[in-house]
């Protein structure tokens, strides 16, 4: 979760908070708090970072014969327009493509 604060500078302070599922043990918990470590100081490199979301593919509770469930694209659940107004974000084949957001 990325959560804005203001400090006592006046200068706008951005938190990234890492919540485990109780049931995690130490090792889990420092890896994913280190790869979180990583990812931020590269965030923090770019200008203006992009989401690039990854298809779902054999979603184990879903399956279903009707359906092809290989590489299903976020757009097929969710108003990712909507979520553009907030973040900017593209599908994994827009990324592939080449594709560049304008915001």
């Amino acid at each position: 979760m990325l959560v804005p604060s203001v400090n006592l500078r006046n200068k706008t302070q951005g938190y990234l908070l890492c919540d485990f599922n109780p049931t995690k043990g130490f090792s889990l918990r420092r890896n994913v708090c280190i790869h979180i470590a990583f990812l931020l100081k590269t965030l923090l490199k770019m200008e203006e970072p992009v989401l690039v979301l990854s298809p779902w593919g054999q979603l184990y509770h879903w399956q279903s014969p009707d359906i092809n469930q290989v590489w299903i694209p976020w757009s097929d659940s969710f108003d990712l327009p909507r979520l553009n107004r907030n973040i900017p974000d593209i599908e994994y084949e827009q990324f592939i493509a080449g594709e560049v957001v304008v915001i």
